[in-house]
C-alpha cells in the first residue's frame, strides 16, 4: 500500500523585526510617557525612571538613592511592607525599586486586565510613601550587611576598586552606588525623605509595555499620577567626571585565595556616540562566548579559566571597556599577560569577517527573542530615556550594529581602548602574585587590602 506524506514544510523567509518605540506623550506639564502596545502579550510591564540616581546625591549621603528605592517598598504608613506585598500579591503584581548612578528605577508588572488597579496602587505608594524612621533603621542594617556580602565576592570587589581607581578621589562615580557601611550608617529618615521630595517627576519617564488594546495609558497614568509634584530643594547636578587613564596594576590583597579575580578596564565614549556599536562588537569578539577570543586562549588553550567575558559598562555621560574572569593563582601573571596580548591584537591585527558575523548575529540577529517579553521591551527604553537617548535608540543601535564592518570595529577599538593605558585589577593573594605581576612591566604594582 502506497502512502501519500505531505509535502516537507519549506521555512519561509525571516519575518521582518525591528525594536518597537512606543507612543511618548506627557501628563499635563509633568511626567513623560512612552506606549508601547505589543499584542498578545498580556502581562503589563511598566518602568519608571526618576532623574535620582547615585549621582546626585547631595554632599555626603552616598547610599540615600538605594536606601531610598528600598523604602518605597515600604508602603504608605509605618511598616507597612507587609500590607503593600499583600495588595500587589491580590493583583496579581510583583513591584520592585532599586537604584544605580544614572536613576531611581521602579519595576511593576501585572496582567493587563488589572494594570488599572495596579497603577491607583503604584500612585497611592510614590505620591504618599511612608518612608518612616523604623523601617530606614531596619534597611540601613539590611543595606550594611548586604554591602559585607559584597565586598566577600571577588568580582563586586574589583568593580569596586576599578571605579575608585578609574575616577578622581572626591567624584561620587569613584565611590560605590550603594554606598560604604559607615555613609549608609549615617543616614536617617530625613535623609531618605528630603532626597525623595526633591525628585522631579517632570524629569521622570514612565513606559508601560504589553497588550494594551482597549487601554488608556495615559488617562490611567493620569489619575494614578498626574497630581504627583516636587516638593523639596532640587537635587545637585548629576557627578559627570570622566574617567581616568592608566597604565595601572591594583592588587587587592584576599590572603589565603585560590583564584584571582581579574578586570582590565579603559573608558569609552556614552551610548549616543558613532561608535558605541562598533566597541560592542569588539568587545563581543574578545569575550562575548566560549569561541572569543579571550575564551579561546585562557579556557581552551591554557586552561587558566572557566571563562573570561567583555562588555561595555553603560553610564550616563560616558562608557567602560571592562574585561574580566577568575583564573588560578598560579597563574595570574600569565593570564594578565596573554590578556594583554588579546587585548592589543584587535588594535594590531584587526577582526576577521567571520568573527564579525557570529558577534552581529549574537547581538542584533537575536534581539527578536531576546526581546520578545513586555518585560524586556519595557526595561530596554526605560534605560533608553533615562540615559537621554530617545525612544527610537534601540532600534537604532540594531540597525547600526548590522552595518558595522570589520574594518569599523578595527578602527572604532584603536581610536577609543589603548591597552597601554588600561586599569587592571587583581583581587587575590598579593604574596603569591606580585612579584611576578611586577615582572610584566606593565605598570608599577600598588597593593591594597580587601578591608
Amino acid at each position: 500500500m502506497k502512502i501519500d506524506f505531505p509535502p516537507r514544510p519549506v521555512p519561509g523567509p525571516i519575518p521582518a523585526w525591528a525594536f518597537p518605540t512606543g507612543t511618548s506623550g506627557r501628563l499635563g506639564a509633568g511626567l513623560g510617557t512612552l506606549r508601547c502596545d505589543l499584542p498578545g502579550r498580556r502581562l503589563a510591564a511598566v518602568r519608571l525612571v526618576l532623574p535620582a540616581g547615585a549621582a546626585r546625591e547631595p554632599a555626603d549621603r552616598d547610599g540615600v538613592a538605594t536606601l531610598t528605592a528600598r523604602a518605597l517598598l515600604e508602603g504608605t504608613s509605618p511598616g507597612g511592607g507587609t500590607r503593600l506585598a499583600a495588595a500587589l500579591d491580590r493583583l496579581g503584581a510583583t513591584l520592585n525599586a532599586s537604584a544605580d548612578l544614572t536613576a531611581l528605577r521602579i519595576a511593576l508588572d501585572v496582567p493587563v486586565t488589572r494594570l488599572p488597579a495596579a497603577l491607583d496602587l503604584l500612585g497611592e505608594v510614590l505620591r504618599g510613601p511612608a518612608l518612616d524612621d523604623a523601617d530606614v533603621r531596619r534597611l540601613i542594617r539590611e543595606r550594611q550587611e548586604e554591602i559585607a556580602q559584597e565586598d566577600a565576592d571577588p568580582g563586586s570587589r574589583a568593580h569596586r576598586e576599578l571605579r575608585t581607581t578609574m575616577f578622581p578621589a572626591g567624584s561620587r562615580i569613584s565611590r560605590p552606588t550603594g554606598g560604604r557601611p559607615e555613609s549608609v550608617g549615617a543616614l536617617t529618615g530625613a535623609d531618605v525623605r528630603a532626597f525623595y521630595a526633591a525628585i522631579d517627576p517632570v524629569q521622570a519617564n514612565a513606559v508601560v509595555a504589553g497588550d494594551l488594546s482597549g487601554l488608556d495609558v495615559d488617562a490611567l497614568l493620569s489619575a494614578a499620577l498626574g497630581d504627583w509634584t516636587s516638593t523639596g530643594a532640587a537635587l545637585p547636578a548629576a557627578d559627570t567626571t570622566p574617567p581616568t587613564a592608566g597604565p595601572r596594576l591594583v592588587v587587592v590583597d584576599r590572603p589565603g585565595s585560590v583564584q584571582t579575580y581579574l578586570a582590565f578596564a579603559h573608558g569609552v565614549p556614552p551610548r549616543d556616540h558613532a561608535d558605541w556599536a562598533p566597541l560592542t562588537v569588539a568587545a563581543r569578539v574578545l569575550g562575548g562566548g566560549l569561541t572569543s577570543r579571550l575564551n579561546a586562549v585562557l579556557r581552551e588553550e591554557k586552561g587558566y579559566t572557566y571563562g573570561f567575558r567583555a562588555g561595555l559598562m553603560r553610564m550616563r555621560h560616558c562608557g567602560l571597556f571592562v574585561a574580566q574572569g577568575s583564573v588560578h593563582t598560579e597563574v595570574t601573571a600569565a593570564a594578565v599577560a596573554d590578556t594583554l596580548t588579546e587585548l592589543r591584537g584587535v588594535v594590531e591585527r584587526g577582526i576577521t569577517a567571520e568573527e564579525r558575523a557570529t558577534a552581529v548575529s549574537a547581538l542584533a540577529d537575536r534581539a527578536p527573542a531576546e526581546y520578545e517579553t513586555a518585560r524586556a521591551v519595557a526595561a530596554e527604553l526605560a534605560d533608553a530615556l533615562a540615559a537621554g537617548l530617545g525612544a527610537d535608540h534601540p532600534r537604532r543601535y540594531i540597525d547600526a550594529v548590522r552595518e558595522v564592518t570589520p574594518e569599523d570595529v578595527a578602527r572604532a577599538y584603536a581610536a577609543h581602548v589603548s591597552p597601554e593605558s588600561l586599569t587592571v585589577v587583581a583581587v587575590g593573594d598579593a604574596s603569591q602574585i606580585r612579584e611576578s605581576l611586577e615582572e610584566l612591566k606593565f605598570s608599577a604594582v600598588t597593593v591594597i587590602s580587601a578591608e
